[in-house]
C-alpha cells in the first residue's frame, strides 16, 4: 500500500515539473546604450559582477549586468561584449531581455539576451 502512494506521489510531482515553465525574462523598451562599464579581473568588483550598461530610456533608474554574484550564471562571452560596444560605439538600437536577481537586500537586473538594430 505505502509503495503505491509513493508511486502516485512520484507521479503527482513528474506531472506538475513536466508541465511548469521556466522563470520569463523582461524585456526592455528598444534604446540606446549611453554608459558601458567592463570590469577585468583586477578590480575589486569583479566578484560581484563582470560589466554593466546603462539604457538612454531609464539609465537614472537602471543598469543591466552580467556576471559575478549579482548575476549568476548569466555571464556574457566576450564576443557578446564585443557587440555590446560596437553597438554603444555606433550608436545602434538594443533591447534587452534580463531577469530580476536578488544579491542580500539589493536588486539586479541581469542580462540574458539583447537584440540590436540599427534605426
Amino acid at each position: 500500500m505505502k509503495l503505491s502512494r509513493l508511486v502516485c506521489a512520484a507521479a503527482v510531482v513528474f506531472v506538475a515539473l513536466a508541465f511548469a515553465k521556466p522563470a520569463q525574462a523582461d524585456t526592455t523598451a528598444t534604446s540606446k546604450i549611453t554608459q558601458i562599464k567592463i570590469l577585468s579581473k583586477a578590480d575589486s568588483n569583479y566578484r560581484l559582477f563582470h560589466g554593466a550598461i546603462w539604457l538612454e530610456y531609464d539609465k537614472a533608474q537602471f543598469n543591466y549586468r552580467w556576471g559575478g554574484k549579482h548575476c549568476k550564471g548569466n555571464t556574457l562571452k566576450g564576443i557578446n561584449v564585443g557587440m555590446l560596444f560596437a553597438a554603444f560605439r555606433y550608436k545602434y538600437s538594443i533591447t534587452i531581455d534580463y531577469k530580476n536577481h536578488a544579491h542580500g537586500k539589493h536588486k539586479f537586473r541581469c542580462i540574458t539576451a539583447f537584440t540590436l538594430a540599427h534605426k
